[in-house]
């Protein structure tokens, strides 16, 4: 593993690949340093997993050389445990292991066991074993699982100084709440000073935080987005001065390469939600370079309105959203028999034949990749040029984490809602919560163009029984394509 130096230092973050550090990541990594727990909001794509794992690493490793396990404190008598020195809880398998190839790609390869997966569908003996014999310094994994080794002893947590939530609101979900729970309990429980925890989600609101209020005491709020960083820059919301000596006294020196409390400027046509100026905000904020779309279909059509809007933005990997498992299969059925390649991911898939197909998604085998809003949580495919909403979301925030699936990494990105009926309020009820204008468009002769909202009614039929083409009345030529640019250089969405 690299030294804290190297890690943060320009060299060792080049060979990373980061020529300059995100948003999200200049907010973060000082606060994180410092010890303080911390809530951060920002857009998916927008670098949120290295703005907590570079410090949580960097201070690993400096614990490490100094022959200390635990962040933060000594244990209240005893003598270092075998414990993980962090844990970071993550609600799905994929975005587990997406976090643990992460943090493995700053160790050397006979070090990467020092980072331990435990997550559920994996055998447990075999972590059990891992956990005993490698002795690993972060452990990744699911609240189901974790909670399972914590329980049996095989986890042993209460000197473990940091705790990370991943995806914070979706772990204060009812059906995590007792894993969750447990972990937030037992973490850090022998340490004098407590723990350092971490909230990460592309949606925080006051609702979630007060719910986490237990496991995470006065958090600063990191909100990224809408062109500007918000860090607070004196006291700790909640915190007593004393508190905030005692931290600042034991806290570890920020780098002194590109980080730092400051505000970043926005980029030029920016197009990044979200509306209000702290983590109270009414509204998750998304990425740059996001072009918003509602497009009009008859339900009988939609499978077909999808296929036509794939071309004319002639995305080459279109991400299609539906809430329903049992109606993926119909739909890719459906796309397969027009021409279009076309792929699936449902709860029936195996382990193997998931990873295979989203490897050959990413590799361009299929244009369209059908999934529900749980299969695609934690999904990290930076090549995504437009995503689908074949069926709505159910509001602003399932509207948000759909749309980050695209633009990642400072990449552009297209998001086409298709609707029937009146349901072109409920978009752009969701556009204006988002802060977001949404283009009421149609698929026409292989372009996008521009229509009235008004004329967002389905398309007649035409006399083959197939959808017509044409459009009602005059439509304005939208010149627009689903963008392939390479990401900023540097830049990465971990």
């Amino acid at each position: 593993m690299a030294s804290p130096q190297q890690l943060l230092a320009k060299p060792g973050l080049e060979a990373c690949r980061i020529s300059e550090p995100s948003e999200v990541q200049i907010s973060a990594i000082p606060v994180l340093l410092s010890g303080r727990n911390a809530a951060i909001q920002s857009y998916t794509g927008s670098g949120k997993t290295l703005a907590y794992l570079l410090p949580i690493l960097t201070l690993i490793s400096r614990r490490q050389a100094e022959g200390s396990r635990a962040p933060g404190s000594r244990a209240r008598g005893s003598k270092a445990t075998d414990g993980p020195a962090a844990i970071v809880v993550a609600p799905s398998h994929e975005l587990a292991m997406q976090i643990v190839r992460v943090a493995q790609s700053f160790f050397d390869p006979d070090q990467r066991r020092r980072v331990q997966q435990c997550i559920g569908g994996a055998s447990t003996w075999r972590q059990q074993e891992a956990l005993k014999e490698h002795r690993p310094w972060l452990v990744v994994g699911t609240p189901g699982r974790l909670a399972e080794l914590s329980r049996a002893g095989a986890l042993q947590t209460h000197h473990t100084g940091i705790l990370v939530l991943d995806e914070a609101d979706q772990l204060l979900a009812p059906q995590f709440s007792q894993d969750v729970g447990r972990l937030a309990d037992h973490v850090g429980r022998g340490l004098a000073a407590g723990r350092q925890t971490v909230l990460v989600s592309a949606t925080l609101n006051p609702t979630n935080l007060a719910l986490a209020a237990t496991w995470c005491r006065d958090p600063v709020p990191l909100l990224t987005g809408q062109g500007r960083t918000q860090v607070p820059e004196d006291d700790v919301i909640g915190e007593s001065s004393s508190d905030v000596g005692h931290r600042e006294a034991t806290a570890s020196p920020a780098p002194g390469w590109g980080w730092g409390r400051r505000a970043a400027a926005a980029s030029p046509g920016s197009s990044a939600g979200g509306v209000g100026t702290g983590l109270g905000a009414p509204a998750p904020v998304l990425p740059p370079g996001l072009v918003h779309l509602v497009a009009g279909t008859a339900p009988h059509h939609a499978a077909d309105t999808l296929r036509r809007g794939i071309h004319a933005l002639d995305a080459q990997r279109a991400l299609v959203f539906m809430n329903f498992q049992d109606r993926l299969r119909d739909v890719q059925g459906k796309l397969e028999a027009r021409g279009m390649p076309a792929a699936s991911l449902h709860g029936e898939l195996s382990k193997q034949e998931r990873q295979a197909t989203l490897a050959a998604f990413t590799a361009g085998r299929f244009r369209a990749l059908l999934v529900s809003d749980v299969a695609a949580r934690g999904l990290d495919i930076p090549d995504c040029d437009a995503v689908f909403n074949l069926e709505l979301p159910t509001d602003a925030s399932h509207y948000a984490h759909r749309a980050g699936r695209t633009a990642r990494a400072g990449r552009s990105g297209v998001v086409v809602s298709l609707v029937s009926g009146g349901q072109s309020y409920v978009v752009q009820r969701f556009g204006k919560r988002l802060g977001v204008d949404i283009q009421p468009v149609e698929f026409r002769h292989g372009v996008v163009e521009r229509v009235r909202e008004d004329q967002l009614a389905p398309p007649r039929k035409a006399a083959g029984g197939g959808p017509k083409a044409e459009g009602t009345g005059q439509a304005a030529p939208l010149a627009l394509k689903a963008t392939r640019k390479t990401a900023k250089k540097g830049y990465r969405s971990h």
